[in-house]
């Protein structure tokens, strides 16, 4: 198209002043401006005095054709005197204007022909808006585009090495860049590693495998937290290493909760390819990369948590199965085999009379001098440190071993070890796993069988227990025998089990021969003749009963029954016994019952038993779940936020229950506790926090009504959480589903011993018989069915108030179940420890 302008340039010129459009008249020799609308002083903010006669290409400094909208590359710009040419004329132009004051904007450009004077129309269109609404739709589709793909690779995949190898293919095709790499931080070596890299010549990975933090352009962004451009890396000191990919660099930094966990990048060989909206655009992506890294790191860990658990859930099972230590290792070795290998596995009990250590048990196919039964020596080895600290110990290399007699494991192939101590309230061995491998075993194995330890402490401690036990029945049958008159046992039908030699001497009979004979025919070989059953009370009233008893010669006999009574309160046996007093029937000795012994040995069994086991169990899942509390993630969750505190309150419970095996002697004498200073609402909270799963599972309500204003007072928390938690859970137990219990604390200042602290426990339960109430703090009494309880809770908490010089009391409240009520002092008595 042609345009005749000649005698009609201004006509020309309003009308595209009409349409808001600048245009220029450029003399087609010189390219001078030399007619221009009022639209272009408006736009350059130039006067047309300013600006006349002047060359174009101060205007327009560079141009180039249009290319689509959509291209997302950016055109190649040159002088506006390249396409002034004859064969651009009709085309429009995409040009860079210059304004006045300097700023920059995109204009299309059309370069109309005029028929005379040799002339050009030159109209610019402002493009500007145009072209960054442009721009960002191609950003908007490069994000959507990458952020798709990401949640793509973070579905697919739980490898972290596959996602991020990925991540950085995905970001090359999608970002048209030539090379990408990622580094995360290695916390042991303490620098950055290369973990996925593409478009990186293989001479050039050698020299940027590891990174130092701060060193050059990823170190210095790992070091800053902050992303950076590179527009030109030849030219920017930050750029050390650098191949012929890398010519325009940006790198963001790895995150995960505000830690920096390494860096991503990508460079391109253009320059000044990237901008700062690459920048916004793979900020996020870090971020994502480092949640996904950390999520996988997790999940790694939380796997190796669940195979501890499985193990220890696996070894309390075989803790119960026996109380045979050699059988219980042999099985506990075989578990363990599973997650650590060895090549030897002991067990050494500690012998602090002897002050060294027995090879008790042991595991290998190694031909050794080491075998079960040799002693070795606690100084200068490295298993005699764990006794004397108490404390695990890991062998990395044996040749560069500080205790030398660790070097007899040295000359029989053992290249490294770890040793863990066993103790459950003393000192009792140390577990090791040897192997021929050097540095076989690390900090992770400890974590593993820091907890896998505590349970054998526990079986051997059980079975150690046991041993005693057993010896102690077998003094019992000794001394049994050993009694010089004679005893007896007979079971609810009168009929001999079992008599002692005294008895077997005195009637001529044999173990086998006095068995199932009635007791008048031993007393008839005696010289005693009875037609009347001389146990008839103790029979009807299952009481013991005494008699004395004349002989057909003459002798003077005194004669004892005692019933055996089961936990059904039935008659089961009676044991007798018969004293010839003839010359001595004033003198009456009271000889050491060995059933009493053993009976007494059988109850702390039990009670070892019944609190070994939960101890055990509690003690690896709180060490477990307690090392999970500390990770960052756990503590970030709002819902999480509550549960270090209860593991915290069930590690302490632990300790507590060190105590509870010496309940029984608490009733003798007392067991100096450590007083303290504490609040005692504070004190029962932490009882509710223990007993409220309890109490919910049987749709309980617990109402605390607790006096803020109470002073403080100088008692054994331990015991007092003893206190309270025996009597809320009795009264959970006697109360019906969806029942209550409440607590109420205040002062009691009108109590004859002054200033009391009073805290009042009530249930909706059925209450208790009056008949009985006041038995219910006599030790063995219980209401529970067998098997249920002991009758010692409530014995115990007598025996604590008395202990803190208080008083406890108990009532039935009318229609709402029963209610005890506790006085503890004020403040701290005379002869109380004292308190700061």
């Amino acid at each position: 198209m042609t345009i005749i302008i000649k005698n009609t340039p201004d006509l020309i010129l309003e009308t595209f002043d009409y349409l808001n459009t600048p245009v220029f008249i450029v003399d087609s020799g010189l390219d001078k401006i030399v007619a221009l609308n009022a639209s272009v002083s408006f736009i350059f903010q130039y006067s047309a005095v300013d600006i006349l006669d002047h060359d174009i290409r101060e205007l327009i400094i560079s141009c180039a054709v249009s290319r689509d909208l959509n291209d997302e590359h950016t055109p190649e710009y040159g002088p506006i005197s390249n396409v002034l040419d004859e064969k651009y004329y009709g085309n429009i132009l995409e040009a860079v204007c210059r304004k006045k004051n300097g700023d920059l904007f995109s204009a299309n450009v059309s370069i109309i022909p005029c028929s005379t004077d040799n002339q050009r129309l030159v109209v610019i269109q402002d493009i500007s808006t145009q072209k960054k609404i442009q721009q960002k739709a191609c950003q908007r589709t490069k994000e959507l585009s990458i952020f798709t793909s990401f949640a793509k690779i973070l579905t697919s995949h739980k490898n972290s090495d596959a996602i991020m190898q990925e991540t950085i293919s995905m970001l090359l095709s999608i970002m048209g860049a030539d090379s990408g790499w990622i580094y995360l931080m290695d916390d042991k070596a303490g620098n950055l590693h290369l973990k996925a890299y593409q478009g990186f010549n293989p001479h050039f990975i050698e020299n940027v495998r590891t990174l130092n933090v701060g060193e050059c352009f990823n170190g210095k962004v790992f070091a800053s937290g902050r992303p950076l451009l590179v527009k030109k890396s030849s030219e920017d000191p930050r750029v050390i290493y650098r191949d012929n990919n890398m010519v325009s660099m940006i790198s963001v930094p790895i995150s995960s909760r505000g830690e920096v966990l390494g860096v991503l990048g990508i460079s391109s060989q253009e320059a000044s390819y990237f901008t700062s909206m690459d920048i916004q655009l793979l900020s996020p992506i870090g971020s994502q990369l480092g949640v996904a890294i950390e999520n996988t790191r997790l999940i790694a860990e939380l796997r190796s948590k669940m195979e501890q658990i499985e193990l220890i859930s696996e070894l309390s099972g075989i803790i119960n199965s026996s109380l045979s230590i050699g059988t219980i290792f042999r099985m506990m070795v075989s578990e363990i085999r599973k997650i650590i290998a060895y090549d030897r596995a002991s067990l050494l009990l500690y012998n602090e009379t002897e002050n060294n250590l027995l090879i008790f048990a042991l595991d290998t196919n190694m031909n050794t001098v080491l075998k079960k039964g040799i002693k070795a020596p606690i100084d200068n080895t490295s298993a005699g440190w764990v006794i004397k600290n108490n404390k695990p110990w890991i062998n990395y290399d044996l040749e560069k071993s500080v205790f030398s007699q660790d070097k007899k494991l040295l000359r029989e192939g053992i290249l490294s070890t770890i040793s863990i101590p066993l103790s459950h309230d003393r000192m009792l061995g140390v577990f090791n796993l040897d192997s021929t491998e050097v540095s076989k075993y690390s900090e992770h194995d400890l974590r593993i069988l820091l907890p896998i330890a505590k349970h054998i402490s526990i079986a051997l401690e059980n079975a150690l227990l046991f041993d005693e036990i057993s010896r102690d029945k077998k003094e019992w049958e000794k001394t049994f025998d050993a009694i010089t008159d004679m005893v007896w046992t007979e079971d609810g039908k009168q009929r001999i089990l079992r008599a002692n030699q005294a008895l077997l001497i005195k009637t001529g009979l044999s173990s086998m021969e006095v068995a199932g004979k009635y007791c008048r025919e031993l007393l008839c070989k005696i010289g005693i003749n009875s037609k009347d059953c001389l146990c008839s009370d103790t029979v009807a009233y299952k009481r013991p009963s005494f008699r004395e008893l004349k002989g057909t010669g003459g002798n003077i006999f005194h004669f004892w029954a005692y019933p055996l009574i089961d936990e059904e309160g039935r008659l089961y046996a009676i044991v007798h016994y018969l004293k010839d007093v003839t010359a001595q029937k004033r003198l009456e000795q009271q000889l050491i019952r060995a059933d009493k012994l053993a009976s007494l040995g059988t109850l702390v069994a039990g009670i070892a038993h019944e609190i070994n086991n939960p101890l055990g169990i509690i003690a690896g899942y709180s060490e477990a779940l307690l090392e999970r509390s500390k990770e960052k993630t756990l503590l970030d969750n709002r819902q999480f936020e509550d549960f270090p505190e209860y593991l915290d309150t069930i590690h302490k419970e632990i300790f507590r229950c060190k105590g509870i095996l010496k309940s029984l002697l608490d009733f003798a004498r007392s067991s100096g506790g450590t007083f303290r200073e504490i609040d005692i609402n504070e004190l029962i909270k932490e009882v509710i926090l223990l007993v409220n799963n309890k109490a919910i599972k049987l749709n309980h309500t617990i109402d605390l009504q607790l006096n803020r204003d109470l002073p403080k007072i100088c008692a054994d928390p331990g015991k007092l959480r003893q206190l309270f938690m025996n009597i809320i859970i009795n009264s959970i137990y006697f109360t019906p589903e969806g029942g209550g219990i409440f607590l109420v604390t205040e002062m009691d200042s009108n109590s004859q011993d002054g200033d009391m602290i009073k805290v009042s426990v009530s249930d909706t339960g059925s209450g208790i018989p009056e008949e009985i109430i006041d038995k219910v703090f006599d030790p063995f009494f219980t209401t529970k069915p067998p098997g249920d309880g002991t009758g010692l809770g409530l014995a115990i908490c007598h025996k604590i108030i008395e202990e803190h010089h208080g008083t406890i009391d108990v009532e039935n409240e009318k229609d709402k179940g029963i209610k005890f009520i506790i006085r503890i002092p004020a403040r701290a008595q005379d002869d109380t420890s004292s308190c700061s």
